[in-house]
């Protein structure tokens, strides 16, 4: 058996290829058009044949399948590209086309050999719609999924934010700390004088000598593990109620109110 095929033995294999073959010269002619034998997804391009890509498309596009021709000439070898083409691209087929994307995988080879004295091409169309399509699918999916994942996280902040982080008011005269959504906490000595003197900083650093000498007052020693430890009973007692008191502390200098922390201070201290 003869390992050489005829001329005629090529040109029907060709013409058996599932996928539509075009030869396409450097100006954009149909030099040749092969298979395209899958009647669920092309139609008869034989008519093609002598035509200018111009003479088929519209100029926009024409004008791009020519660039990407001239791309594999220059550079040589294959050449893959993914593009869409619906009825509008297509001359005489505004209305009778389809209105959807139909979504296509180039090869695109260059011939080493000229077509009627011009450089040109072999390309091979795919048809990759259903590809498309579900990858888009997917890729809308995703972003559902991510924008539900936000609204969750969202929902979850809200939800776990420290009820001290809404507005609260520090009434001296009574030495609570109250709120439109919780009970009223009542404060000590030392914890209504050091969050009296942390809201009167508006969010300022308060040195722990100046908190040391307000909340223990004629005791000469600033024994700071006092304020520490007036902190950590006051942690504990707002955790108890559902809240969390935020401080940020300055090294060196002192502490203040996060500014997530809303505290408005009002009345007088009760007369002893």
């Amino acid at each position: 058996m003869s390992l050489h095929l005829h001329t005629q033995h090529l040109e029907t294999i060709l013409a058996a290829f599932p996928d539509p073959v075009f030869i396409l010269t450097r100006n954009g002619r149909y030099a040749a058009v092969y298979g395209g034998t899958d009647a669920r997804y092309y139609h008869d391009g034989s008519g093609l044949v002598g035509k200018n890509l111009f003479d088929v498309l519209k100029p926009e596009k024409a004008t791009w399948f020519l660039g990407e021709i001239a791309k594999t000439l220059d550079a040589g070898g294959l050449h893959i590209v993914e593009y869409g083409l619906s009825g509008n691209d297509v001359l005489g087929l505004d209305e009778k086309g389809p209105a959807h994307v139909i979504w296509f995988e180039g090869r695109v080879q260059a011939l080493d050999f000229l077509m009627d004295g011009e450089d040109a091409v072999l390309w091979v169309a795919s048809n990759i719609t259903h590809r498309i399509t579900i990858e888009m699918q997917l890729s809308d999916a995703l972003q559902r999924e991510r924008k539900a994942i936000d609204v969750m996280w969202k929902r979850m902040a809200q939800n776990n934010t420290p009820k001290l982080a809404a507005r609260w008011t520090l009434d001296v005269t009574s030495a609570q700390l109250k709120s439109a959504h919780a009970k009223p906490i009542a404060l000590t000595a030392n914890e209504l004088h050091l969050l009296a003197s942390l809201t009167e900083a508006e969010g300022g650093v308060v040195g722990k000598d100046v908190l040391f000498a307000r909340m223990f007052p004629g005791v000469e020693s600033n024994d700071y593990e006092r304020i520490d430890v007036t902190l950590s009973r006051l942690r504990q007692k707002l955790k108890r109620h559902g809240c969390e008191l935020v401080l940020r502390s300055v090294f060196g200098k002192g502490i203040a109110l996060t500014e997530s922390v809303q505290i408005t201070r009002v009345g007088m201290p009760a007369q002893k």
